[in-house]
């Protein structure tokens, strides 16, 4: 009788410990459009000098996508063929979120031009514009810092290893981090 109590407290204690390493404690930071913006925002005149053109894009506007979870950047753009023209319009480009762990930072990546309107500006420069301008949000997106998890704050930092899911919903940016629970008292300590 008592090799079956301990082989089942050995049994019963070994099934714990799985159950426990397969659950990860959850945490979900929100942000709204108005803080992506003002954080976007900081970084924007962004400018771009080649022989062909001279390109600024300016006054970003954010919007948050919901069916794709993308964040979509709409702005004016002052174009300048040297010598030759020069015009204004409005882009549109969406980009992902890269979340980079060791220092809980989340950037824009993978810039797509959606849209890229120049009034006054004949096609074949408005194509030349086109490639500069993916030239420079390529450039220019990775290093647009969006958020960054506090230290100070011990959900943050416990939460701060693993980025589960970039999703929109009901107008704002979720940020859904996990981390599984042997990693908890590691997270604390570092």
């Amino acid at each position: 009788m008592k090799s079956y109590r301990s082989a089942r407290g050995f049994f019963m204690t070994l099934v714990l410990f799985a159950l426990q390493s397969s659950m990860a404690v959850a945490y979900t930071i929100e942000l709204t459009r108005a803080e992506v913006q003002e954080t976007v925002a900081a970084y924007f005149p962004l400018k771009h000098i080649t022989p062909f053109v001279m390109l600024t894009a300016h006054d970003p506007r954010v919007s948050l996508e919901p069916a794709t979870g993308r964040i979509g950047l709409a702005f004016s753009v002052l174009a300048t063929v040297p010598g030759i023209l020069t015009g204004e319009g409005r882009g549109l480009i969406d980009g992902e979120l890269e979340y980079r762990h060791k220092t809980g930072e989340f950037y824009l990546r993978d810039p797509k031009i959606k849209n890229l309107k120049l009034y006054d500006m004949p096609a074949e420069i408005s194509a030349t514009v086109k490639l500069a301008l993916q030239q420079l949000m390529k450039q220019s997106l990775p290093v647009i810092l969006v958020y960054q998890l506090q230290d100070n704050d011990l959900k943050q930092k416990m939460a701060r290893r693993v980025l589960s899911a970039v999703d929109v919903h009901n107008g704002k940016l979720r940020l859904e981090l996990s981390m599984p629970l042997p990693g908890l008292i590691e997270g604390l300590i570092d």
